[in-house]
């Protein structure tokens, strides 16, 4: 699937997780930035658990151990993400933000469910974008 858009919406999840659901993926693989993998680990988490409502995993950045909705831990599909910028961590964290195709809201994910298994960092991808998007992802580590 390679349709995800910076700052990716709701849309996108749910037309990504209706290919996953086709496919039925042993293994998902989440390629690119920061918006890429954090749209792969909404994906991930529907395709796991299509129980799960947005409402209900969205949150604000509190303490995440301390939950009222919790969402189940992956079973199916082992997640791989693979970062071809530096600087959001979306690889290493339990953390995603989708926004609302509706009402334009960027709304954060928070579950240790949405945290990758597998984490694979190669230089030589960060090594080959062009100089804004390094620009651009190192101003977003300072913003953070």
């Amino acid at each position: 699937f390679s349709e995800v858009e910076p700052n990716p919406s709701t849309n996108t999840v749910y037309k990504g997780l209706e290919m996953m659901v086709d496919f039925q993926p042993d293994t998902i693989i989440a390629l690119g930035g920061g918006s890429a993998m954090d749209a792969a680990k909404a994906m991930w988490m529907f395709f796991e658990h299509p129980e799960t409502s947005f409402f209900g995993a969205k949150q604000k950045f509190l303490d995440i151990g301390k939950r009222t909705y919790k969402i189940g831990m992956p079973e199916n599909a082992t997640f791989i993400c693979i970062p071809t910028t530096s600087g959001t961590g979306s690889e290493v964290t339990p953390f995603a933000v989708i926004t609302d195709s509706e009402t334009n809201v960027k709304y954060p994910l928070a579950d240790f469910a949405l945290t990758p298994e597998v984490a694979i960092i190669d230089p030589q991808f960060v090594m080959s974008v062009p100089k804004s998007v390094t620009a651009d992802t190192g101003m977003d580590v300072l913003t953070h």
